[in-house]
């Protein structure tokens, strides 16, 4: 029997190729296509291309608040103050890998997690993970590499 959000989140990994894919609370998703490189900025793509190479492509999820998207006109702004790292995993996406995000529920943690090769969580939302999130996560991703991104710092760090 599947886990709860499989059929959804395989839905979402493979429109997750040249978009940005945010997983709202409600169970929709909304689409953000990637930006195009030429107007993202070289020395910003290049910024990008230093953490994450685009030669190898990845799967990157992501947990953060995605309660903004659930609004009647969902912004970039408000993406940024919900999610400091947005971004990045829109840079992440400009470059060519493949990005969705999401809570990190209980309910849809192992879905949102299956086939990533990078998990990147929210230090705002750790309180709020089930007590083995890393296990759980790891268990299901092709590659567990597992970051949070440390609001007090704005670094990435390993889990």
């Amino acid at each position: 029997m599947a886990e709860p959000g499989e059929d959804k989140f395989k839905e979402v990994r493979a429109a997750a190729h040249g978009q940005l894919v945010i997983v709202r609370p409600d169970g929709r998703w909304l689409l953000l296509p990637a930006l195009q490189k030429d107007t993202a900025g070289p020395d910003r793509v290049a910024a990008v291309e230093r953490m994450m190479p685009s030669q190898t492509k990845r799967n990157v999820a992501a947990i953060g608040d995605v309660v903004w998207a659930e609004g009647d006109i969902p912004t970039l702004q408000t993406a940024n103050q919900a999610i400091p790292f947005f971004g990045l995993l829109m840079g992440l996406a400009t470059i060519g890998h493949s990005v969705w995000i999401f809570t990190g529920g209980a309910d849809v943690l192992e879905a949102g997690c299956r086939e990533a090769d990078v998990l990147i969580v929210d230090s705002a939302c750790l309180a709020t993970l089930s007590p083995d999130w890393q296990g759980t996560a790891a268990r299901v991703m092709r590659n567990a590499e597992i970051l949070v991104h440390d609001r007090s710092s704005y670094k990435l760090r390993r889990a």
